[in-house]
């Protein structure tokens, strides 16, 4: 099996851009063992009294902030709290957030590592769409009266590619309908070109990647620790290596 693997390559720069961009989203445990206070909006405080929770956690960024919230499985509804800070400060495969700089009364620090993997190379056949040019004619009476009609009616079909010297009309109301030699006079036709969609098929090879971010924080109070969080975030995107054209 070829595959690559990555592990804490440039962490630091990775999440700058990730946290700046996405919302990456934890699913794990809160293991509580002090109460923690968690300063909320207007001064609303949240309390969680020690014990062990299924929680969700995710770090995005919102405007100026970066934002780690929390969704606490200690009651019904969940618990939610955000922290937030700077959105210059990174979080990288290390951390150590301070209680400055957080807006709380403990610091959270903690590890988060990133594994990469790729699959082995795939390739097949797909379907796909492609844009086409089509010749679409109308008649008129005369070289000064145009036979009444919507445009926007035409049907026309995606498989023929006629050119100017070869013309189709297809679907005018109340006209006549050629695809071949031109009609006789007094009906000429007026032709211009438009854009449809075709169907067709290609050839692709792409390989998945996996991104796994393994989280471990730890709420820290002075020498005392009130809890930890662990979590794993699990992420799957194709990318493609080699699309032969659309027919």
């Amino acid at each position: 099996m070829n595959q690559r693997i990555m592990k804490g390559i440039g962490m630091a720069a990775m999440l700058g851009v990730l946290v700046g961009c996405n919302e990456i989203n934890f699913s794990g445990l809160l293991n509580i063992t002090a109460p923690i206070t968690f300063a909320g909006q207007n001064r609303n405080n949240v309390v969680i009294n020690p014990g062990q929770f299924n929680a969700k956690a995710s770090i995005g960024q919102s405007g100026q902030q970066k934002q780690i919230k929390l969704e606490i499985n200690n009651t019904n509804p969940a618990t939610k709290v955000q922290i937030n800070f700077d959105k210059n400060i990174n979080i990288g495969e290390t951390f150590n957030l301070a209680a400055a700089q957080i807006g709380q009364n403990f610091d959270l620090a903690g590890t988060m590592k990133t594994t990469v993997t790729n699959s082995p190379e795939q390739s097949g056949s797909e379907s796909c769409t492609y844009q086409t040019p089509q010749t679409v004619c109308r008649s008129v009476k005369s070289a000064d009266t145009a036979l009444t009609g919507d445009l926007s009616n035409l049907v026309v079909d995606p498989v023929a590619t006629p050119d100017a010297s070869n013309p189709v009309m297809v679907g005018m109301p109340g006209g006549p309908q050629f695809n071949g030699p031109m009609p006789p006079p007094p009906h000429t036709p007026t032709c211009n070109t438009v854009w449809v969609t075709a169907y067709g098929t290609m050839w692709t090879r792409y390989y998945i990647e996996t991104t796994v971010r393994d989280l471990a924080a730890n709420f820290v109070q002075g020498a005392n620790t009130l809890g930890t969080y662990t979590g794993q975030s699990t992420e799957t995107r194709r990318v493609d290596t080699y699309q032969s054209q659309c027919r």
